[in-house]
């Protein structure tokens, strides 16, 4: 979590003062271990992930697929369905961990 005087400096960037508020946004991470996304400050948990899945696939089913558009808008909630599955996936987190073993934990 960051601290006060990070969390007025990301508002101050965000309210168009980037040029002069400092700024410490940590790059977006995936805890296999977990199955926890830290991502732009935010902890996404598996539940959220799973509420996630469930909500892109309702947009899905609203799409008309008949309309070029819609099928867009489809493909696109599918394709961050299935992305998040992945994520979930066992032998995605376990390929995962060995990356970050190899890494040296970084």
């Amino acid at each position: 979590m960051a601290d006060r005087s990070d969390l007025i400096n990301q508002l101050a960037a965000s309210m168009g003062g980037g040029h002069f508020a400092k700024t410490s946004v940590e790059e977006s991470r995936f805890d296999a271990k977990t199955g926890t996304l830290y991502c732009n400050g935010m902890v996404i948990s598996k539940s959220i992930a799973e509420k996630a899945i469930q909500h892109f696939e309702v947009l899905e089913k609203k799409c008309d697929v008949n309309d070029s558009t819609q099928r867009e808008m489809a493909m696109i909630y599918r394709c961050a369905s299935e992305s998040i599955k992945l994520m979930q996936n066992p032998k995605i987190k376990q390929l995962m961990q060995e990356e970050v073993q190899k890494s040296g934990g970084k």
